[in-house]
């Protein structure tokens, strides 16, 4: 496969997930009406660093070479983009593994420009940047304050913000990948698996739970691969994209029903999103349980369209 040529109007981030690893590729058009950032190209590869977290927080061997695989594969596209028009980022999996150091020595004989590192708190807000400049029409003048819901592959990030400003954000230790391993070991689909999950996740959730209930909210968005997953099922319904925890509950039933992760065959679901759907799945029927969220609609940006906006403050994402 022939990698495609970019130049100096070319940006690129990569995200370095525990669940996956992505390359977006953009390309900024200047027109009389002002500048704007379009998508030409995305790569997406499950790496599923979590799941090669020990118990100690440390990445095994494996996990280590199948990430590095993935971004040997990734730089052959940025070569011929220049180093100021890149951000590399890596998030939760490589936050927690204590031999991370490991990887990103590794990473900087390949990639064309260092890792950053993103705390909690600056995934979370980057987070909201990204759901601000894409989702919400008129996100900017608005008075009213947003809920914003990221369930990652090690970590779920949750923000309270008003206009573009992030008010208040958390990144707690729960995600679809480190859960999945955890309460689901056996790849059965059994109702006490999703209940242990959905309290381990309440439990944590309860922690910060009451300071977001204080701030409040007018509508909340969500913009990771479960709630996408969610989407899809309702849009092949026909139904109106709108999550709420009585159709999360459905989806649970019907998981219950598949009774193993191999067996999961659900009308609109990717295959690609079976294997940590019930964790995922678990996590957000805790967040609605335990925030009290009435409905959740699907945002079309986040952690990369944030870094996107940092790469080029001034231009419009399309």
């Amino acid at each position: 496969m022939a990698i495609p040529q970019y130049d100096k109007n070319h940006y690129a981030v990569v995200d370095l997930g525990s669940n996956s690893f992505h390359l977006l590729i953009t390309q900024l058009v200047t027109t009389p009406t002002g500048k704007s950032i379009k998508t030409v190209n995305k790569v997406k590869q499950k790496v599923r660093l979590a799941a090669g977290l020990t118990s100690n927080n440390l990445l095994t061997d494996d996990a280590i070479t199948r990430g590095l695989d993935c971004i040997k594969n990734f730089a052959l596209y940025l070569n011929s983009i220049p180093v100021n028009n890149i951000l590399i980022v890596a998030t939760a999996a490589l936050r927690i593994a204590k031999n991370n150091q490991v990887f990103f020595d590794a990473a900087k004989k390949i990639l064309p420009k260092e890792i950053k590192l993103l705390s909690g708190e600056q995934e979370a807000k980057t987070i909201y940047a990204g759901v601000a400049h894409t989702s919400i029409s008129n996100i900017q003048q608005s008075s009213a304050k947003q809920l914003v819901l990221d369930i990652g592959g090690a970590s779920t990030e949750i923000i309270v913000g008003l206009g573009c400003t992030a008010k208040k954000v958390v990144s707690l230790n729960i995600g679809c990948v480190s859960f999945i391993g955890k309460y689901f070991t056996d790849d059965l689909l059994k109702k006490e698996n999703f209940n242990q999950c959905i309290a381990g996740a309440a439990d944590i959730i309860n922690t910060v739970k009451a300071e977001f209930i204080q701030l409040g909210w007018q509508s909340a968005v969500g913009s990771s691969g479960t709630m996408q997953a969610m989407a899809e099922i309702l849009i092949q319904r026909q139904q109106t994209p709108v999550i709420t925890l009585e159709f999360l509950y459905e989806i649970q039933q019907i998981l219950i029903d598949c009774k193993t992760i191999d067996n999961i065959e659900i009308a609109g679901l990717r295959a690609d999103r079976t294997a940590v759907l019930a964790s995922g799945l678990s996590i957000l029927i805790a967040l609605f349980q335990c925030l009290h969220i009435e409905t959740l609609c699907l945002s079309s940006g986040a952690l990369r369209e944030g870094l996107l906006f940092e790469l080029v403050p001034d231009a419009k994402i399309i």
